[in-house]
């Protein structure tokens, strides 16, 4: 008889995880390394014989980690970089010398050369940046984006590298119900609202700012010495009656999102699910079978595929093995 049963996150047969992003306070800008990144990084800390506990470790395992983000409020995500053009107008509207300066440099990013300051040019570059914020009146485009994002910054992470490199990242705003694709090897941050977010399951998050955890800067520029991938938007596809589905970075897994209003909702499940409620409770039946789930609360199916029946009104997320 299948049951559903809480996920356990620890020994998860599912090449995903599934979890609801709160971004009160932006966690740290991290990168998550593409497949040859984390396979050649796992080899050589392996080599070097450094625990895989160690505070210094940057490669946990030799997997690669997708994510994808689907708003459930209107949420800011800071990913990948700025187009020149974009940094050239940020740089000129808000007078900023550093950007100016390194925007010269042809042979690498503007990212790549906030890596490389010393913490001499960190701080003297953080300053600039304070000061044109505060003296600078009204202004459009990238230019009025950053000051936004700094003047927030400013607030969290004060004197931190974080908010040079939120200077040069793109900006991406998603209204609910929409999502995008933050590729490995692509800087990102998430600066308010709410998202579902499906990622997969390595552990490997080098961060790179916003944070007091260790932050390793030589594997950071080697890591993005030749440019980032960009995020995109991934367009969700209706299949009808409140359904969508969202495609992932496999053929053999399977997302929907699900709305359920007053009345019952029935989806298929199996043989591996893990149904998330998002915001608000939700009641899941299969078979003789119901759970009550409390916002954010994700519960487990496996077993013979077979109708599930959800109650709400909720949004709920639906990520399969095929």
């Amino acid at each position: 008889m299948a049951l559903p049963h809480p996920e356990s996150e620890t020994g998860s047969p599912f090449p995903f995880r599934l979890r609801v992003l709160d971004a009160d306070v932006p966690p740290p800008i991290m990168l998550h390394p593409h497949w040859e990144q984390a396979l050649a990084g796992f080899i050589r800390e392996q080599a070097r014989g450094l625990p895989l506990g160690a505070e210094n470790r940057n490669y946990k395992d030799r997997h690669p980690k997708c994510e994808v983000a689907i708003a459930l409020t209107p949420l800011r995500v800071l990913a990948g970089e700025r187009t020149t053009e974009e940094l050239q107008a940020v740089a000129a509207g808000l007078e900023l010398p550093w950007l100016r300066s390194y925007l010269s440099f042809r042979h690498e990013t503007a990212i790549h050369s906030v890596l490389r300051m010393t913490a001499d040019e960190t701080a003297a570059a953080l300053r600039e940046t304070a000061e044109a914020v505060d003296r600078i009146g009204h202004v459009e485009g990238p230019a009025s984006e950053v000051v936004a994002v700094v003047r927030q910054l400013q607030q969290q992470f004060p004197h931190d590298r974080g908010i040079l490199l939120a200077v040069c990242m793109k900006l991406i705003q998603l209204d609910p119900g929409h999502a995008a694709v933050i590729p490995p090897g692509c800087l990102h941050t998430y600066l308010s609202g709410q998202a579902v977010l499906i990622m997969g399951i390595s552990d490997n998050a080098l961060q790179a700012g916003l944070t007091k955890e260790y932050v390793d800067l030589c594997e950071l520029q080697d890591l993005t010495g030749h440019g980032q991938p960009q995020p995109s938007p991934l367009p969700l596809l209706d299949v009808g009656d409140g359904e969508q589905r969202i495609p992932l970075w496999s053929d053999d897994l399977d997302l929907r999102r699900v709305v359920v209003g007053d009345g019952p909702k029935a989806v298929r499940v199996g043989p591996l699910s893990v149904a998330l409620a998002a915001i608000e409770p939700a009641c899941i039946t299969v078979d003789e079978f119901t759970v009550d789930m409390k916002p954010e609360a994700k519960i487990l199916y496996a077993g013979e595929p077979a109708t599930a029946t959800f109650t709400g009104p909720s949004q709920i997320f639906v990520a399969s093995t095929l």
